[in-house]
């Protein structure tokens, strides 16, 4: 059965990739949460358990420049990097969760997020290496599918901005742009 020319009920694809995307989001925020910046690692440091996992992928590298990277340029400047994963990481939650520009932050910012995971932790002992592709494969639906346009903002957005204006709202929005006091 369709409503107003989308399905609804068990069969909607898109309502069961709108809740997976959710659930997605919600693991985002549990893993930034995990390396915030109020939270002292074990090595003492902030941001969680993020130092000692670099230094986990530094000493199980899967490409030696990436571990030059992390050695000669992440770690003397940790406390940016730690600060600027966490928030990314919040984004792609709040992407997600929320349905609002799921493209740009969910999907791609996901995907490239997952992939620097997958580079960096595939050589490391005890690390499901499998889990990275069915991770990444999920971002790229969302962004390829537009993955917020059902159970989110983005649905939201796009049937207001995709709203027929009558002449008088027309004429009223430019009014207000033309004279505003």
């Amino acid at each position: 059965m369709k409503t107003n020319g989308q399905s609804c009920g068990v069969r909607d694809v898109a309502l069961w990739v709108g809740l997976y995307r959710i659930a997605l989001g919600f693991m985002w925020f549990d893993q930034a949460l995990q390396k915030a910046p109020w939270i002292i690692g074990p090595e003492g440091k902030p941001y969680g358990w993020l130092y000692g996992y670099i230094w986990k992928e530094i000493n199980n590298p899967t490409f030696g420049f990436y571990a030059d990277f992390l050695k000669n340029i992440l770690l003397p400047n940790f406390g940016f990097f730690g600060f600027t994963t966490f928030v990314i990481e919040m984004a792609i939650g709040c992407s997600l969760v929320f349905g609002i520009l799921v493209p740009l932050i969910g999907g791609l910012g996901g995907t490239l997020m997952q992939l620097n995971i997958a580079v960096g932790s595939y050589r490391i002992p005890g690390e499901w290496f499998w889990l990275w592709p069915l991770l990444i494969g999920s971002h790229i639906i969302f962004m390829m599918g537009r993955g917020g346009r059902r159970v989110g903002l983005d649905g939201l957005i796009l049937k207001t901005l995709a709203r027929p204006r009558t002449r008088a709202e027309s004429c009223s929005i430019s009014s207000s742009i033309l004279y505003r006091e």
